[in-house]
C-alpha cells in the first residue's frame, strides 16, 4: 500500500477489496490467450493459477453440460464493438481441478475488438454464486411443484399435457392424460383428520411415482386428485398401466403420524390426442372418465369414450346456465305464487314463492327444469339471492300476503344468504312473521348440526321453517325432532294416488301422528284430485297443495338488481 502525499489517505486494496466480496478480476488478452488475474482467484476457484493462467485452460474447467462460458460470450457472441466495448452478464459451472463441489459462476465483464472487428481482450470480474443459484433453483421448483407431494403443480401439470398432445401430433402417436382421486378422502378427513388426510395424498402420490416411467409426468390437480401423462400410450397400454398403478396404492396401508390406513384410488382417463386436442379438454375428459368409475364404486378405472347423450346434456347445461345468468342480469327472474290451502276450509293460509324464469320470446319455465342444473353448476346461489330479494319486495306490496320461499342446501350452509335475508327484514320485522323459509331434507342429510343452527337462527329473527320434499331421503323422525322446524311438507311422491295406496295412506298417517305430537304442521304437496284430497283430510294434514288449488297469480319479474356471471 501507499500513501497519498496530497491528503494522507491510503490508497484503495484491489486486491483485498476482491477478496472480502469473495470475487476475482482478470485481463484476458485474447491474441496471447493470457489472463492476468487479481484478488484469491486460487482460493476461489479452489484450483491452482497454472490452470487459470490461459483462456484455453480456464475454458477446460467450464462443465460441457451446463451453461456456455466465457468463450462463448467473447468469440462467438456474433456482436459488432463500436468502440465502446461490448458488455456480458454470464453464470456458467466451474469444475474445480481439486474436485469437490462445482461451482456457480456469475461473471460480469466486457470485451473489446481490434481494427478487423475481432476481440482482442476482455476484462470483468467473477464471483461465485452457488448459494444464490440454491435458492433461485428452490424457488423455481417451488413455483413449479406441490409443496405436499413434490409433483408438478396444477399449472406445469397442465403445460406437461399440452406438451404431450402436440408430440403425439407430431409423431403420430397416442398419449394418455389421466385422473388419480383417493376414495373416500372425506371419510378420512372425518376419521382422522385433515394432517393424516394429506400424509394419505403424498403416501398416494409416492407410490404412483414410483410404478411410472421415466418420461412420464405427475402433478396434483386439486384436493384429492392427482394428474398423469403417458406419453407414447395407447389406449390397450394404457389401462395397463392404470391398472398396475392402482394395484401399487392399494398393495398396503399407507403409514401416518396416527397408524396405518388403507386407502384405493379410482381412475379416470383419455386417451390424446383422439379424444383431446387440448389441456382443458383433455382434462375434462379424463373427469368424466372418473365420474364414470365412481358410480361403479371404488378402486374402480374408467377410459373415455364419446356419448352423444352425455354431449347433449353439457350442452343443455351450459344452455340453462346461459339462460338463468342472462334472466338474472335482466331482471327476467321471477315469482309464482301457488296457494297453500287449509284442509278444511281449502282457504289459502299462505302462498309458496316458486322460481320462474322468463324468456325474452315470452316463455316461462318452471323452476324444476332448470333448479337442479344451476345446482350442479354453483349458480343456485344467485337464484336463491334474487329469490329472496324478489319475495320481500312482494311482502311489502301486500300487508295480508304470506309467502314461502325455498332455499338450497348450498346457500343456507354458506352464510350469505341468511346475511341478505337480515338485510332485508332489519327495517321492517313484521316481514318476518309473514315469511316461512322452506329447506330441503338434503340439507338435514348433508350436515344435521348447521342445519339445527340455520333452522335456529332463522327462527330467531322471527321467520317459520319448513321442511320440503320429507320422506324423499333418508331423514330420520329424530333428525326432524332435532331440527326444530314448525312445518312439514310431505313429498309428493307419497301423496299422488293415496286414495288408491294403503303403503302411502299408513306411511303419511304415521307422520302426521308424530309430527301431531312434536307440534308440527303438515303440509301434503302435489294435490291433485278430490279423491286423494278427502283421504288427507280425513288422516288430518292441515294445508293442502297441488296443482288441482292452481297458481293464484304470477309475481312481476321486474327490479334492477344485476347479478354479474361470475
Amino acid at each position: 500500500m501507499g500513501e497519498d502525499d496530497t491528503d494522507g489517505r491510503t490508497e484503495p486494496d484491489a486486491g483485498a477489496i476482491l477478496a472480502s466480496i469473495g470475487a476475482a478480476a482478470y485481463e484476458w488478452d485474447l491474441e496471447s490467450d493470457r489472463i492476468a488475474w487479481g484478488g484469491d482467484v486460487e482460493g476461489l476457484l479452489r484450483t491452482p493459477g497454472a490452470s487459470l493462467a490461459s483462456g484455453r485452460l480456464y475454458a477446460r474447467r467450464i462443465d460441457p453440460e451446463g451453461p456456455p462460458g466465457r468463450h462463448a460470450a467473447v468469440v462467438e457472441s456474433g456482436v459488432e464493438d463500436e468502440g465502446a466495448g461490448i458488455a456480458y452478464h454470464i453464470e456458467y459451472r466451474f469444475l474445480p481441478l481439486g474436485g469437490g463441489e462445482a461451482l456457480w459462476i456469475e461473471d460480469n465483464g466486457r470485451w473489446f475488438a481490434g481494427p478487423d472487428g475481432k476481440p482482442v481482450r476482455a476484462h470483468g470480474i467473477i464471483r461465485a454464486i452457488n448459494e444464490r443459484r440454491a435458492r433461485d433453483e428452490r424457488l423455481i421448483y417451488r413455483s413449479d411443484h406441490d409443496n405436499l407431494t413434490g409433483a408438478l403443480n396444477r399449472a406445469r401439470l397442465v403445460e406437461e399435457i399440452g406438451a404431450a398432445i402436440v408430440a403425439a401430433e407430431r409423431f403420430r402417436r397416442s398419449a394418455a392424460v389421466a385422473i388419480v382421486a383417493v376414495d373416500n378422502l372425506s371419510v378420512l378427513n372425518d376419521a382422522y383428520g385433515f394432517d393424516v388426510a394429506d400424509e394419505v395424498i403424498a403416501g398416494v402420490a409416492r407410490r404412483v411415482r414410483r410404478e411410472m416411467r421415466g418420461g412420464d409426468s405427475i402433478g396434483r390437480l386439486a384436493g384429492n386428485k392427482l394428474g398423469l401423462v403417458l406419453n407414447d400410450c395407447s389406449e390397450a397400454d394404457f389401462r395397463i398401466a392404470v391398472d398396475r398403478l392402482a394395484r401399487a396404492v392399494a398393495s398396503g396401508p399407507i403409514a401416518t403420524g396416527t397408524g396405518q390406513v388403507a386407502v384405493t384410488v379410482s381412475v379416470g382417463g383419455v386417451v390424446v390426442p383422439r379424444h383431446g386436442r387440448t389441456a382443458h379438454e383433455a382434462l375434462g375428459h379424463a373427469q368424466e372418465a372418473l365420474d364414470e368409475a365412481r358410480l361403479r364404486g371404488s378402486a374402480s378405472v374408467a377410459v373415455y369414450e364419446p356419448s352423444p347423450v352425455r354431449d347433449a346434456a353439457r350442452r343443455r347445461n351450459a344452455e340453462v346456465a346461459g339462460q338463468v345468468v342472462a334472466a338474472l342480469n335482466e331482471g327476467r327472474l321471477g315469482l309464482a305464487l301457488q296457494p297453500v290451502v287449509r284442509t278444511a276450509t281449502r282457504v289459502p293460509a299462505f302462498h309458496e314463492a316458486l322460481c320462474r324464469l322468463h324468456l325474452p320470446d315470452g316463455t316461462v319455465i318452471a323452476a324444476g327444469e332448470f333448479i337442479e342444473t344451476a345446482e350442479r353448476l354453483g349458480i343456485v346461489r344467485l337464484i336463491d339471492h334474487r329469490a329472496v330479494d324478489l319475495a320481500i319486495a312482494e311482502l311489502r306490496a301486500d300487508p295480508d300476503l304470506v309467502l314461502s320461499i325455498n332455499v338450497s342446501t348450498s346457500s343456507a350452509l354458506d352464510g350469505t344468504w341468511f346475511a341478505r335475508l337480515v338485510g332485508q327484514i332489519r327495517r321492517d320485522r313484521s316481514l318476518a312473521r309473514r315469511l316461512i323459509v322452506e329447506i330441503t331434507e338434503t340439507m338435514a342429510i348433508t350436515d344435521l348440526q348447521r342445519a339445527v343452527q340455520f333452522v335456529q337462527s332463522v327462527r330467531d329473527i322471527g321467520c317459520r321453517v319448513a321442511i320440503d320434499d320429507f320422506g324423499a331421503g333418508h331423514t330420520s323422525f329424530r333428525n326432524l325432532r332435532a331440527l326444530r322446524v314448525d312445518i312439514v311438507k310431505i313429498d309428493g311422491c307419497f301423496i299422488e294416488g293415496i286414495a288408491d295406496n294403503e303403503a302411502d295412506r299408513f306411511f303419511v298417517a304415521t307422520l302426521v301422528s308424530l309430527a301431531r305430537h312434536v307440534g308440527l304442521e303438515v303440509v301434503a304437496e302435489r294435490v291433485s284430485c278430490e279423491a286423494d284430497a278427502a283421504v288427507l283430510a280425513a288422516i288430518g294434514v292441515d294445508y293442502l297443495q297441488g296443482r288441482m288449488f292452481g297458481i293464484e297469480r304470477a309475481g312481476d319479474p321486474s327490479g334492477e338488481i344485476r347479478i354479474a356471471a361470475g
